[in-house]
């Protein structure tokens, strides 16, 4: 009898990074159940709407997810809400939509699944950023809290899942520009990254997959970034 196809659960798969790690999973064999809120996926093997700001917003999707899967061999978190914000237009409202999507989503989703994952001896993968993740940026201090939490977290599920899941993250760097991100601001950042040039969603896919199927990896927070994090803080 043949073997079943995994499956993979990626949140936020209907736009830009997720949507290439979405493509790249089923390219690979997976069977992908795509998370979206305003974008619906097609192509896959499910497009699940959820919206994950929301407390009970993970409980949800999992509870969606349960309904058309009995398995799920890797979840990954790449839903996120990405903002600059000065230090004097930061308030409450504004600190907890980044720590809202951004890190308790992921730790609610992955309690929601972690039997199905455990079952399958699966792994988690996060979608961090190297902003907050591995180095500070001026004026977006809330959207780096969140990604540190983010790091935080994947460290601590490491070790909570452990042995029977894996639990990782990506750090990516300027993989995709920001709508209306100016040229100029773009040519000054690609000469400070050591490759000089950009990335692409897809070479963020290929770092997921790459930890998706490496057995004695865990814990780790994994650089897409060109070299960037290396010339220090920076989101211009």
């Amino acid at each position: 009898m043949p073997a079943r196809p995994p499956v993979a659960l990626v949140t936020g798969a209907g736009v830009r990074v997720g949507a290439a790690i979405a493509r790249a999973l089923s390219a690979a064999g997976y069977r992908v159940a795509a998370h979206h809120l305003h974008h619906r996926p097609r192509g896959f093997a499910a497009a699940l709407p959820a919206d994950l700001s929301l407390p009970g917003g993970p409980d949800a999707l999992a509870a969606a997810f349960r309904a058309r899967f009995d398995r799920l061999d890797l979840l990954v978190h790449s839903a996120g809400a990405f903002e600059e914000r000065p230090l004097r237009r930061i308030d409450a409202r504004a600190f907890d939509a980044q720590l809202d999507l951004n890190a308790r989503a992921p730790l609610l989703l992955t309690r929601a699944l972690a039997p199905l994952l455990s079952r399958a001896r699966g792994a988690v993968v996060n979608v961090a950023d190297i902003g907050g993740g591995l180095v500070a940026w001026p004026r977006y201090a809330a959207y780096c809290a969140s990604k540190a939490a983010l790091v935080r977290i994947t460290e601590c599920l490491a070790l909570e899942l452990a042995p029977r899941v894996r639990v990782n993250a990506v750090a990516p760097g300027t993989v995709l520009w920001p709508e209306g991100y100016p040229a100029t601001r773009r040519r000054a950042l690609a000469r400070r990254i050591p490759l000089r040039r950009a990335g692409t969603p897809a070479d963020v896919a290929a770092a997921v997959l790459y930890l998706a199927g490496a057995p004695y990896v865990t814990g780790v927070v994994l650089p897409v970034d060109g070299g960037r994090r290396l010339s220090g803080r920076g989101g211009d």
